[in-house]
């Protein structure tokens, strides 16, 4: 097979390279290098690649020369006819030896069996490094029929998009030694070992995303599935069920590169969310929306961890214990009335607390051992005019609640409604200032500025701090 060569096209010379206009170009597209022309192609999808190529002479038969196969299915459009043009495409692409992506789009799941086998096995025969497969409709794909793909040995990067991975004859043998980067959405392995022995065939993985659109479409994947994958960087899981070793063995294995974390609808135990932590060493961001009990505990006992995000659905307490090194903590509050006490503890080097809610929560909070508060952000709901004194109960409680960050240097606020933060001035005259030491107050307003801007400014002034800072959506 021949070497893939950008091609020396007739209309470009040196003139042509230095930015000059090609006389036989037309006059609206400028000029450009070879290069720069294969480069932009590379992003396009293999037919729109091959109608630029009407736009001038220059462009003419470039697409041919491109490492990129990338068909994208039309909705509605006869299935022969998007077959017919693959397999012409394929036979231009026959003499060369190697593809850097190949990506397949379906609309209508994989009934062309026989075709997508022979596309698979066409790109694989290149050393295909980039591989994208998707169906718009769920579709079944048996193991036999990936069989091209399972000892892949140049791929770097696959994703799988709205298929069924099924094997009804035993665990495949699989092997993917250069495979870094998995991402597999909507996929469904049947049975679940199918997923382990992906996994354990590859044993560079560095980036794992599994993924479903809804609850009804969750994965099961073992714990010790995910430790036997010890190369991993980044993991990315979301509706996911972790389970223990169905033989109640306890997993074994270590995480020492995985520094990104992100768990999102994660149904796990706590001592396997315990041992996912006390397993990644180097874990430096984590981001975790799981539906715990009423009174938590996330025991983070990570000298490495810098960043924690978590979405909490229906806790009372919370609690977090032991990060000596967290530097970021975001609290989203699904249920803000239910809060009573938001806690941390030994952690030595919180800089930054992000709290968001829909409704103004009312919590204790602690700061115990944080010395070195910089900034807090919080969001601070519409104001909500229905109901008797509805006017003093909210300005009560916001003040109550501005008061709880005070120890913090600055604060930023963002709000829907300025009027939301203008006190009145019967409450200023005798309520203390919240905000007497904090030494920057930035409020970002998602509303343009109006009349009501003085009486903002005289109203944030009188929280306290030493300067204050209006941003406005239209500026």
């Amino acid at each position: 097979m021949a070497t893939r060569k950008i091609p020396n096209h007739p209309n470009t010379n040196k003139n042509n390279l230095k930015g000059k206009q090609n006389s036989m170009a037309t006059p609206t597209i400028p000029h450009l290098p070879v290069l720069v022309i294969h480069h932009i192609l590379q992003f396009l999808p293999t037919k729109h690649a091959i109608r630029m190529s009407s736009l001038c002479k220059q462009w003419a038969g470039l697409w041919s020369s491109l490492p990129v196969l990338d068909f994208e299915e039309e909705e509605y459009k006869p299935r022969a006819k998007f077959i017919n043009f693959g397999d012409r495409c394929l036979e231009i692409h026959e003499k060369y030896e190697h593809l850097d992506k190949f990506r397949l789009r379906v609309f209508m799941g994989f009934e062309s069996k026989y075709e997508f086998h022979k596309w698979l096995g066409f790109a694989v025969e290149r050393r295909v490094k980039e591989l994208d497969i998707s169906s718009s409709v769920h579709s079944r794909l048996g193991v036999e029929l990936l069989s091209p793909l399972l000892n892949a040995k140049s791929i770097t990067s696959l994703n799988l998009e709205n298929v069924t991975i099924a094997e009804d004859w035993g665990d495949p043998i699989i092997s993917l030694p250069s495979l870094k980067t998995l991402s597999l959405k909507t996929v469904i392995f049947e049975p679940s070992s199918v997923f382990s022995s992906l996994i354990s065939g590859c044993p560079c993985i560095q980036y794992l995303s599994l993924t479903s659109s809804s609850s009804s479409d969750y994965n099961i994947i073992s714990m010790q599935t995910l430790l036997d994958a010890k190369s991993l960087t980044s993991l990315n899981l979301e509706f996911v069920v972790i389970t223990d070793d169905i033989n109640n063995d306890p997993p074994v294995g270590c995480l020492p590169c995985l520094k990104t974390v992100s768990l999102t609808t994660v149904d796990m135990c706590y001592g396997t969310f315990a041992q996912l932590i006390s397993s990644s060493p180097s874990l430096e961001h984590l981001s975790v929306s799981i539906s715990f009990p009423r009174y938590y505990n996330y025991s983070l006992p990570s000298s490495s961890l810098k960043s924690f995000e978590v979405r909490i659905f229906n806790s009372d307490v919370v609690r977090v214990i032991g990060a000596k090194s967290l530097e970021s903590c975001t609290l989203v509050l699904e249920s803000p009335k239910q809060i009573k006490r938001i806690q941390f503890d030994h952690c030595e080097n919180l800089k930054h607390l992000s709290i968001r809610a829909p409704q103004l929560p009312n919590f204790t909070l602690q700061l115990h051992g944080c010395k070195h508060l910089v900034n807090a952000s919080l969001d601070i709901p519409k104001f909500d005019w229905t109901g008797i004194n509805v006017e003093w109960r909210h300005f009560y409680s916001l003040a109550n609640y501005l008061g709880k960050f005070q120890s913090f240097e600055n604060i930023s606020l963002y709000v829907d409604d300025a009027e939301a933060l203008i006190f009145p001035k019967n409450m200023r005259k005798f309520y203390d200032p919240p905000l007497r030491t904090v030494n920057t107050l930035t409020v970002f307003l998602s509303s343009p500025r109006g009349a009501q801007d003085s009486k903002l400014r005289h109203s944030l002034f009188w929280l306290g701090p030493e300067s204050l800072s209006i941003i406005y959506s239209d500026l």
